[in-house]
């Protein structure tokens, strides 16, 4: 249990350094069949960005998956970016840099998680601007 309060307050305090830096970073939380997933953009322009992702297991437990891809697109426009692999940090944790998008408008963020043989998939909704 105090683990579980550690990672709310690290979120609260990630949320707040977000926010103070103007609102250009993005963080959201989905969830799968098994899953607890957060995603982090550092920003969702034109440019290069970090996204930081992490998984849990419904208990609240870090995941160590297979794999951890993601996968951008957008749908209303036929848009797609590369599907990108996100490397282990550790504790649950994955990050992968790239230009993940390349147009303005919503564009979706699916992380998939693959686990023993099978794929779950979080979707995120990603609005993406100029600045």
């Amino acid at each position: 249990m105090p683990r579980l309060i550690s990672f709310a307050l690290m979120l609260t305090l990630i949320g707040t350094l977000l926010a103070g830096c103007g609102g250009s970073g993005i963080t959201q939380a989905a969830e799968t069949a098994s899953y607890k997933v957060q995603l982090s953009l550092d920003g969702a322009s034109f440019a290069e960005h970090t996204a930081t992702i992490e998984v849990r297991d419904k208990s609240g437990q870090p995941v160590q998956a297979d794999q951890v891809v993601a996968a951008p697109l957008m749908e209303s426009m036929g848009m797609v970016s590369p599907e990108q692999n996100a490397q282990p940090l550790g504790d649950g944790r994955y990050q992968v840099k790239g230009e993940f998008f390349s147009m303005l408008g919503e564009w979706k963020f699916d992380v998939k998680i693959t686990k023993g043989g099978q794929e779950e998939v979080a979707r995120f909704k990603v609005p993406v601007n100029e600045a």
